[in-house]
């Protein structure tokens, strides 16, 4: 699964640099996201798009991969580190979380997200 992990690499860069296009090239277009924010679940670019737009107005999120893990099931587990911060640059959250990801045809089609237990790693 070294493409499916290269491929991780770079939504996660893109994600981190804010390019909403770079990052949204390698999602499917009928993408499942969680809505961290408000609850539920966002389906398809356009409003995982409004929820980029909306999140981005309060605060920025850094995500840095710390692992990456194939499951038996498929999808690809990655353990994060997740840095929240307002637009002042105040450091609001800093958590590990593990973001688990379902692939399609060379791109991501659904991600969850579940907390880290920290003595356990993917």
């Amino acid at each position: 699964m070294e493409d499916a992990h290269a491929l991780l690499a770079k939504v996660y860069d893109a994600y981190n640099r804010r390019d909403f296009d770079a990052f949204s090239a390698m999602l499917t277009p009928d993408v499942d996201w969680p809505d961290l924010v408000e609850g539920g679940r966002l389906t398809g670019l356009d409003a995982l798009r409004a929820y980029w737009n909306r999140n981005n107005r309060s605060i920025t999120v850094d995500a840095a991969p710390m692992s990456f893990a194939d499951l038996p099931d498929g999808r690809i587990a990655v353990d994060v580190n997740q840095i929240v911060r307002n637009l002042a640059g105040q450091i609001w959250s800093d958590s590990c979380v593990r973001q688990i990801f379902t692939l399609r045809d060379g791109k991501v089609s659904r991600m969850d997200v579940e907390p880290l237990d920290r003595g356990r790693r993917a």
